[in-house]
């Protein structure tokens, strides 16, 4: 019988499975999912959902952490309660004010040795040997009253590089920045890359042979097109990825890219790069029509998403979100190459049993079922 591990990598192989791999890419609102699940966290939370892949974090244990920060110095609630995002309004901009290179060297940039990254090797360790697992360029925050296994087996801040040159000075001043001060945005991307190659690396190592993918992730397109010209994401950004792409793979991991929005005049370079997975695939944008990534991309990289997490998934019925489940499976899973999953975090207004009814026709909908009209 099929396992949930060779399910994924099949899939990530492009090689039919039974049944389509599914997974979430987060919930928004994980509390209300761990007393519906009678779950302790979010591991054994993904475990009793049937997720096809499961991660534990290393942890952060410096100094931010007690003072509200992340570990670029940002303030660490950016997209929660507050909702202030990359905009100014917040209170630590730690490149905002950076005027020269040396201003940015001088930044406090954190240390790879502020991690605990044995912590995520034995939350893998723990895992079930018939699911797939994954390291992540993330981290999991040691909060107060939380031990560092509970930190690793928890949600936590990504790693990405052009975002977190948002965070740190300011969206709008680092896309001007490109243009008026390339210096300074180069300095402050050469730093984010030394801190995340040397984090992957030791990762990695700590983890070694205990997990199948790597995932990392950053965020440069919106739902109609790039924030930045392809010229400006092969300078600034394109080197980076690919040292960080390139070390994974060299350990023999299949890299699972994070990246929200449309950015076709790019996703060759991405598998130029060497990505395996592309999460997440926002059907209902033009130019992520299923049929075209699938004609264009499909033999290269596998799909993960598809499930509209702005549409379907919160306010749909059931039965719409089977139904949607089916024929993203129908396009982008024939032949392998398609994990099932919303195209980002389940929101809070995001009905449980919606969430309960795409893993459940993913899983249902098997490969002899494939050429059966779909019931209505």
């Amino acid at each position: 019988m099929e396992s949930s591990k060779d399910r994924l990598l099949k899939a990530i192989n492009h090689v039919e499975p039974e049944t389509v791999p599914v997974s979430i890419v987060a919930f928004d609102d994980v509390d209300r999912w761990l007393t519906r699940f009678d779950a302790r966290d979010n591991v054994e939370l993904r475990l009793k959902l049937g997720l096809d892949i499961h991660t534990g974090l290393a942890v952060y244990t410096g100094g931010n952490t007690a003072r509200g920060l992340d570990i670029w110095g940002c303030d660490a609630d950016v997209m929660g309660a507050r909702g202030t995002g990359y905009g100014t309004t917040r209170s630590h901009l730690p490149l905002a004010g950076a005027a020269t290179v040396s201003d940015v060297d001088r930044c406090p940039w954190p240390d790879p040795d502020d991690f605990d990254y044995e912590v995520a090797a034995r939350v893998l360790r723990t895992l079930p040997t018939d699911t797939a697992r994954w390291v992540k360029a993330a981290y999991g925050p040691l909060l107060e009253n939380r031990s560092t296994v509970e930190a690793a087996r928890g949600g936590g801040p990504w790693m990405p590089v052009l975002c977190t040159v948002f965070n740190m000075m300011g969206m709008e001043r680092a896309l001007v920045a490109m243009h008026s001060e390339p210096a300074i945005v180069e300095a402050a991307i050469a730093h984010v890359e030394e801190f995340l190659l040397e984090y992957s690396r030791r990762l990695i190592r700590a983890t070694g042979g205990l997990a199948d993918v790597f995932y990392l992730g950053d965020d440069f397109a919106g739902q109609t097109g790039m924030l930045l010209s392809p010229e400006a994401w092969r300078r600034f950004l394109k080197p980076a990825y690919r040292k960080i792409i390139g070390l994974a793979r060299s350990h023999g991991l299949k890299v699972w890219f994070h990246s929200c929005g449309t950015f076709r005049p790019v996703m060759p370079d991405l598998i130029d790069l060497g990505i395996d997975v592309w999460e997440t695939v926002q059907a209902h944008l033009p130019g992520n029509e299923p049929e075209f990534l699938k004609r264009e991309y499909g033999r290269h990289i596998a799909f993960f998403g598809g499930i509209s997490t702005q549409q379907t998934l919160p306010f749909g019925s059931p039965d719409q979100v089977r139904a949607e489940v089916r024929e993203r499976i129908r396009v982008l899973g024939e032949g392998g190459g398609y994990i099932c999953g919303g195209d980002h975090t389940i929101m809070p207004e995001t009905p449980i049993e919606n969430a309960q009814a795409m893993i459940d026709e993913a899983k249902r909908y098997r490969r002899a079922e494939r050429q059966v009209p779909p019931r209505i």
